[in-house]
């Protein structure tokens, strides 16, 4: 079953899966889940553990604007902070049209930063958990970066020529059909204008002044991180690093032999991690966490 969310930067896409009649629980007690994908990408990247989280809870999968089945009419202008929005209307539209009242975040990459971003906004309440994979925002500003952000892979002209090589980097060994077949779709990104486009417009957005966190630390919920070690865009021992030192003191770190996208790569060992952490968040996290900041406006 799939949902069409209108919002500012175009109709979303959301996949809805329950849990099927031989599933581990009922679908009618089933807890929800939300899955944020990666740029570029889309919520088919999740198709390697798809099965194994929807046998235990609703799970919504959503497609970016510009990517899977959602629209972006105008592609330059989505940008990180714009996928916040995007993400809270889904959120509203799900409480509205499928009784959706709490529910667990797992995000990859700007996914991750926007699951990061609804924790600390005006849809704090309706999370439960967060599950982070190798997840923007934890990078350090520099001159470099930014250039690389904006003048690099924010310019369709240089972007075309990188984006394929760059995806077969983080994408690991390939040694999946999950992982060959979003390989596939990367491989046909430079050849859609307006899919490049939105690519450039999301890593552009990663370089300008308000992108960011307000205070991670101050998350008030429990958080389960997860980082390739061998990622090359955000690298475990510089921007992993970085998240376990400014995420809440009980957060649960697990480093994987992986690269940027684990649940492509090793679905298995990502879900032996993932599972009991969303069945039982506060038992696997170690700590108490701190209360949440006040939402930050934008």
């Amino acid at each position: 079953m799939r949902m069409t969310v209108p919002t500012p930067l175009g109709d979303i896409a959301v996949r809805c899966l329950a849990p099927g009649p031989g599933a581990r629980i009922a679908s009618g007690s089933a807890p929800a889940l939300l899955l944020l994908h990666a740029n570029p990408g889309d919520g088919r990247d999740y198709d390697a553990v798809l099965p194994a989280l929807a046998d235990r809870y609703r799970t919504f999968v959503v497609d970016w604007p510009g990517y899977g089945g959602s629209t972006a009419p105008e592609p330059a202008r989505v940008t990180p902070e714009g996928l916040v929005g995007v993400a809270e209307r889904v959120i509203d539209a799900l409480a509205e049209e499928h009784g959706v009242r709490e529910l667990a975040v797992l995000g990859n990459s700007v996914g991750g930063y926007v699951a990061c971003r609804l924790a600390e906004g005006t849809r704090a309440a309706s999370l439960t958990s967060l599950v982070l994979i190798d997840p923007a925002g934890f990078t350090r500003h520099t001159a470099l970066t930014r250039w690389f952000c904006r003048e690099v892979m924010g310019r369709p002209a240089r972007a075309r020529r990188l984006v394929v090589p760059l995806a077969r980097a983080y994408l690991g060994r390939l040694g999946t059909p999950s992982a060959r077949e979003t390989y596939a779709r990367v491989r046909e990104l430079p050849h859609h204008e307006r899919r490049l486009a939105v690519h450039c417009a999301l890593w552009r957005g990663l370089a300008d002044p308000g992108f960011g966190l307000a205070d991670p630390a101050a998350l008030g919920l429990p958080i389960l991180l997860l980082w390739g070690s061998r990622d090359p865009v955000v690298p475990a021992f510089l921007d992993g690093r970085r998240a376990r030192r400014a995420l809440p003191a009980g957060t649960s770190s697990v480093r994987l032999p992986t690269a940027h996208e684990p649940y492509n790569e090793r679905p298995g060992l990502f879900l032996r991690h993932v599972l009991p952490f969303l069945a039982n968040p506060r038992a696997v996290t170690a700590r108490g966490v701190r209360p949440p900041s006040r939402p930050r406006s934008r």
